[in-house]
């Protein structure tokens, strides 16, 4: 789990759904490139992960309308690899 001094560093190894939430709307905030980079790159492991599936349903619930995006974009990620 990827840490800093001012704890504002996201969970790149989100275990729950609200850590994914928040990781999702991280990756719309300005940040370094680097930060963004290991945000997409946790966000793309968790996509192609067998859990996709049920994230994406659940990131679809939220009242985030980036996130409800990005489980709608996990949908079309897991339809298009787990074919």
């Amino acid at each position: 789990m990827a840490t800093n001094a001012d704890s504002t560093e996201p969970l790149l190894q989100p275990k729950t759904f609200d850590e994914v939430e928040r990781l999702v709307q991280r990756l719309y905030l300005p940040g370094s490139p680097r930060q963004i980079a290991q945000i997409q790159q946790a966000l793309q492991n968790l996509q192609k992960s067998t859990e996709g599936w049920a994230l994406a349903d659940a990131l679809l619930q939220s009242n985030d309308a980036n996130v409800r995006f990005f489980g709608a974009l996990t949908f079309t990620i897991k339809i298009n690899t787990d074919s």
